[in-house]
Order: structure tokens, then sequence, then C-alpha cells
């Protein structure tokens, strides 16, 4: 198993985890992904592994996936970690760790699997902010997306996407995850 992979599936579990931890009491409550309410985040975070097992396999975005109810009467850890299995799956065929993300003007953008391992982490720190859950996060996988990330997407780049607000103060001593977090908008 590549070191890639390793670092996919422990950011994924640790986000199983989070996820199997929220009640369906918290589905109101706000997260720092504005877009969301804990079970909103928590529906993306499920669509978000057959979307991007999809892309590991060569085939086009569905982003059909997010504009529906993934989670339904289940438990979403459950859910989620079911199409874990299957995405995990995925990132091991011959070359699926080498596509990377078109960009919206022509190119290539990212590694496709560092945008996985970006929205799992990051996703994860919402979940685990908005439901208070310990939201340190797997330090491998953190420290990878920190490596990989931080500093590397300017607050220039990120209307073109969408995906991101610009960058947010943090003091220089917060943990790892709450400075990448602000590093991507998030307030802390």
């Amino acid at each position: 198993m590549t070191q890639d992979i390793q670092l996919l599936e422990k950011a994924l579990t640790h986000t199983a985890q989070l996820l199997g931890n929220t009640t369906p009491g918290q589905y109101g409550l706000p997260t720092p992904c504005e877009d969301f309410d804990v079970r909103a985040l928590a529906s993306h975070m499920v669509a978000g592994n057959p979307y991007f097992a999809t892309l590991a396999g060569g085939g086009a975005a569905d982003f059909g996936l997010f504009g529906q109810d993934n989670i339904g009467e289940r438990q979403p850890g459950e859910v989620y970690a079911e199409g874990v299995k299957e995405a995990l799956a995925a990132w091991q065929a011959e070359g699926a760790l080498q596509r990377h993300m078109p960009l919206p003007g022509g190119g290539l953008g990212p590694r496709l699997a560092d945008v996985y391992l970006l929205e799992a982490v990051l996703h994860g720190w919402d979940l685990a902010t908005a439901t208070g859950q310990d939201r340190a996060g797997d330090p491998d996988a953190v420290e990878a997306v920190f490596r990989r990330w931080y500093g590397n997407y300017p607050d220039a780049a990120r209307p073109q996407t969408g995906l991101f607000g610009p960058a947010k103060a943090v003091a220089e001593d917060a943990p790892v995850l709450d400075r990448l977090a602000a590093y991507f908008g998030r307030t802390v």
C-alpha cells in the first residue's frame, strides 16, 4: 500500500469516527463551512466518497451526488464507512493516484488524491468543531495536507474555484489543523 493510500485511509477512518459520533440531535447545528448545517455537511461528506472514487477511476465528475440526501434515516458514520471501502479500492487502481483535477480555465490543477485528502481532513475539522469533538485530526494526514496545501493556494486563485474563502487570521502557535482551517477561510 502506498503512502498516499495509507494517508487517505487514516484521514477517512478518522472522519468516519467523527461522523459515527454525530447524532440526529446535532443535525441542525451550524458548521464553520457556512453553506452547511451538520446534516448537510454529513451528507456532503458521504457524497464525497463515490464522487472521488469515480474520479479515481477516470470517470466524469457527478456533482448531482452533492444535491441529494445521502444519509436518509441511517447513521452517517455507517454510510460514510461503507463508501470509504469503495473509494480506497478505486484509489488503488493503476494510474488513479496520478490523476489531476482539471482547472476551470484549462490545464491541470492539483492531484485528485490530494484534493480528496484535503476534503476529508478539512470537513472533518468542520464537523468536529460543530459537534464539539476533538478536532485535531489524524496527525499524519493533517501534516501531509498542511505540507501540500498551506501557502500554496493563494487568495487570488480562490474566486476561480469558489471552493474556499480568503484566508483568515489565526495565531501562529495555533494547532496545525486550526491554522490550515483558517488558511481555507474558516473562522477558528
